[in-house]
């Protein structure tokens, strides 16, 4: 779920994996003493499976930065169904688009597993503010990068067919992935229900669009696992 990478040159491809992390996670960003000064300030919560850091339609107080741990942003419709929004993973943090000011949650964030999160309050959060324009920055260039990850969404549940929305995301998954070198991106364990439930489908028609990109060697699906073979064909069914 990052800038869009339109070149097959691997050193900008690095280049432009390595900004887009500086970006994405916040703590990366801060030089070391201020660094240490958000770990003073804030505080370590822990959270055990499918524990809520935060609720749809809750007032917001603050942020969770992900020291470990998986947690996954949803969203309930008027008619109880839950669409899976994004997975954050450790150095991302959930609590946008609205960190300062009352505000009620517009979608739920919640563990995947154990999770260690740091917790900073609005009011933290404006002291860090005030004594660290580090964090600032680093905090203005994280709420745009999730700002443009939710847009990414909304662009891809705005009409695609069902090909080219999961085409669509898996690229945004690539993006996000840790990768070293020209090669197959692993995307981790992920599953049919949960890409269905990040593009709006049904696990049918997910299943028949991975079996589609399998059979042209896009990529390489097992139960829980997938991997990217070709980004340039993926980009192809993604209707780039």
């Amino acid at each position: 779920m990052g800038p869009s990478i339109a070149t097959e040159d691997i050193e900008t491809v690095d280049a432009a994996r390595s900004d887009a992390g500086t970006h994405r996670f916040l703590l990366q960003a801060l030089p070391p003493p201020d660094l240490d000064l958000v770990m003073r300030t804030g505080r370590i919560v822990w959270f055990q499976n499918r524990d809520y850091l935060l609720r749809q339609g809750e007032p917001g107080d603050g942020i969770h930065i992900i020291l470990s741990g998986v947690v996954e942003s949803t969203y309930v419709g008027q008619q109880q169904r839950e669409l899976l929004l994004a997975t954050w993973h450790q150095g991302d943090f959930v609590g946008a688009p609205h960190v300062l000011g009352y505000h009620l949650h517009s979608w739920s964030a919640r563990a995947l597993g154990r999770v260690e999160a740091l917790h900073l309050d609005q009011p933290a959060i404006r002291r860090l503010i005030a004594l660290s324009p580090a964090f600032a920055v680093a905090l203005v260039g994280c709420l745009g990068f999730k700002g443009e990850a939710y847009s990414a969404l909304a662009q891809t549940l705005g009409g695609q067919k069902v090909g080219e929305r999961l085409a669509l995301l898996l690229l945004k998954l690539c993006e996000a992935a840790a990768q070293d070198g020209d090669g197959p991106i692993p995307l981790g364990r992920i599953t049919q229900a949960n890409l269905a439930r990040m593009i709006g489908a049904t696990r049918q028609s997910i299943s028949l669009a991975l079996t589609r990109l399998q059979d042209d060697g896009v990529i390489s699906a097992g139960a829980t696992t997938l991997v990217v073979n070709d980004l340039t064909a993926l980009r192809r069914h993604a209707g780039e």
